[in-house]
């Protein structure tokens, strides 16, 4: 499945309130009809159309709901981006490489050490037990 590609400069065409773009990593997003809804208000919107605006919106510190209304705005890529990384994808396969590591260790973790510290004084008191 391919997607939409855009060019950098065809991003710029859409500066103003009729058809507004932005960029943010990379991915192309049509804020059109978002700019009434935006809680920043419709400047903030305007004065990073047609243009990357990565920068800003990660300084800004936008919410996860924010975030998640982001994506369905977002209408293709800008040419010759690397392809896109899924986060859902990184999150399953942390979860499942991360349990069975847990369970390797067989749950003792740092309760080994003293355990080990133990074993090894009763065996040195008995050793120096038989001895006298």
């Amino acid at each position: 499945m391919s997607e939409k590609t855009y060019t950098r400069q065809e991003v710029a065409k859409h500066c103003s309130l009729d058809s507004l773009w932005i960029i943010y990593n990379d991915d192309v997003f049509d804020v059109t009809n978002f700019v009434v809804e935006h809680p920043g208000g419709e400047e903030v919107l305007k004065g990073n159309g047609g243009k990357d605006a990565t920068q800003e919106f990660d300084d800004v510190g936008h919410s996860a709901s924010a975030i998640a209304k982001m994506q369905s705005l977002r209408i293709g890529r800008i040419e010759g981006a690397k392809p896109r990384e899924e986060k859902k994808k990184e999150i399953k396969k942390t979860t499942t490489t991360s349990a069975p590591k847990q369970q390797e260790s067989g749950g003792l973790g740092l309760l080994k050490i003293p355990l080990i510290i133990i074993v090894l004084a009763v065996i040195a008191y008995f050793f120096m037990g038989d001895q006298q």
